[in-house]
């Protein structure tokens, strides 16, 4: 008992770590020395709990990643405090703040799946379905800036420069965009090349952006980093007083580097969010959310408060089959055994396909392709009057009217398993709303190139005045939601009379 109150107590107390760590970062200055401190994300009994709790829920991939970036960001502190060169400690200053952020997320993502377990939250209920998982892309990631008439146009003022990356954030997949160095008052948005690509994302995925700066200070570069800092320490030891010169050149290399005084500091400035409603063939523009620094203030990066992108998303019934196997589909809607032919089928991409032979798949158009989308209705057939068994009707509404397909399984449980197919497929239409539409063009992930980038063009030559057409209006969408919604309770009603009995109902979904 009190071995299981001491582990509930050292849950509690890392968990409360996880929280004041997550609130430090995500409250006040970026930039402090807070953000890139170990000692701050973790200490060592944490440290250990973490990995013991991997273990214990038996998630190696989890515990896998958190080595990982416990060594990637003890060798990018390393990397850092040896750098001379500015873009070399740039870099490893943004991959230390990245590695943190991956830590914190895997931790809390631990505790959650700690807490589900405990709570019995992660059981599975036999019937119950869950909407397939997609492959989501972020790409042409663009940020305005706005500065003013005397900076951009007169080219006076201060001459002020950035560093500026962007994390990319759903659940525990995170990335980072490439670094753009040297943004200054000729740039009039800052532009990523980078292609980021999510993978397994479920429907209700929250994708966040925050926007990172550093202000660029050639003059102080000589002190970026913890020997050349020291060094000017001890330079100036000598001159400002015998008492406080002592304590300055006493500090030892451990004191900088476990406070992590190295190099620039990145700051965050700005954040957005991005979901499902968010997802679009093409290039959109979205709202920022400027963050303020300990002051109060808005950072001097001259964000105009929005910025461009484009969401893609691929869900997986698309382009992988949601349930195969054979099927009997009536010819020319005569009830005769004669009539009836056989196919290899497939539900797949709001269809189900029909070919000969399953080697005819990969090689051959389908013979016969039935419509499955939101407009399709599905009921069993009378047995009365049917000469098979385990019949049903696909009823498919359109331009060209109604027309209806009577296909028969081969045994029961076939039956089943295509009704919980048909049942899944319409439920991942319902889920996934426009974005099942059509497939969607899901760009590979790009080669991450130099961080000195080079506008090719201005967002205000790039983006149309005129917003493209709709593809359906809202009643539209609103009508073919309710028509789907009556669909799957219809599915879901006759999924329990088939598992229970042997025999089927008549049953009208018009």
């Amino acid at each position: 008992m009190e071995k299981r109150t001491a582990m509930k107590t050292l849950e509690i107390s890392s968990l409360s770590l996880v929280d004041n760590t997550c609130s430090k970062r995500n409250s006040g200055n970026h930039g402090s020395n807070d953000s890139t401190s170990p000692s701050i994300i973790l200490e060592d009994m944490s440290l250990y709990y973490f990995r013991q709790l991997a273990t214990s829920l038996q998630d190696h991939d989890l515990q896998q990643k958190i080595d990982h970036e416990i060594k990637m960001r003890e060798g990018t502190a390393k990397l850092l405090a040896a750098s001379k060169h500015p873009n070399q400690m740039l870099e490893a200053a943004k991959n230390l703040l990245s590695s943190n952020t991956r830590i914190i997320s895997y931790m809390t993502e631990l505790q959650k799946r700690k807490t589900a377990e405990v709570m019995g939250k992660n059981m599975a209920v036999e019937g119950n379905q869950l909407p397939c998982r997609a492959t989501v892309s972020l790409s042409d990631l663009r940020i305005p800036l706005m500065w003013k008439d005397t900076d951009h146009f007169k080219n006076k003022g201060d001459y002020r420069r950035y560093a500026v990356f962007c994390l990319l954030k759903i659940g525990t997949e995170i990335y980072d965009t490439s670094m753009i160095s040297n943004v200054d008052r000729s740039m009039t948005d800052i532009t990523f090349d980078d292609i980021i690509v999510f993978n397994n994302i479920p429907h209700d995925f929250d994708c966040k952006v925050e926007v990172f700066c550093h202000k660029l200070h050639e003059d102080l570069s000589m002190a970026n980093t913890p020997k050349k800092l020291r060094k000017k320490i001890n330079d100036l030891s000598g001159s400002v007083g015998r008492s406080v010169g002592k304590r300055l050149s006493g500090l030892n290399d451990a004191d900088i580097i476990g406070n992590m005084v190295l190099g620039p500091k990145f700051e965050m400035v700005a954040k957005g969010s991005l979901s499902l409603t968010d997802v679009d063939d093409s290039v959109r523009t979205f709202d920022l959310t400027l963050e303020t620094t300990s002051d109060g203030t808005i950072h001097e990066l001259p964000l105009f408060g929005h910025y461009c992108c484009r969401l893609a998303a691929l869900p997986l019934c698309l382009v992988e089959p949601t349930v195969t196997g054979f099927l009997n589909l009536q010819q020319d809607g005569e009830d005769d055994v004669s009539k009836w032919k056989r196919y290899w089928c497939v539900l797949k991409n709001l269809q189900l396909a029909c070919w000969s032979s399953p080697n005819d798949v990969e090689v051959t158009q389908p013979l016969v392709a039935i419509p499955v989308t939101k407009s399709t209705q599905i009921c069993d057939a009378d047995p009365t009057t049917s000469q098979r068994s385990h019949t049903f009707h696909i009823k498919t509404t359109d331009i060209h009217g109604i027309t209806q397909h009577t296909l028969a399984a081969d045994s029961k449980d076939d039956l089943s398993q295509w009704w919980d197919g048909f049942q899944q497929h319409l439920l991942d239409q319902a889920l996934w709303k426009h974005a099942v539409e059509y497939p969607m063009d899901v760009k590979q992930s790009s080669v991450r190139r130099s961080s000195v980038f080079q506008r090719k063009s201005s967002i205000y030559d790039d983006t149309p005045l005129i917003e493209a057409p709709k593809r359906a209006s809202l009643v539209d969408l609103k009508v073919e939601d309710d028509q789907l919604n009556k669909m799957l309770h219809t599915l879901m009603g006759e999924q329990k009379e088939i598992r229970g009995s042997g025999t089927f109902r008549q049953n009208s979904t018009s």
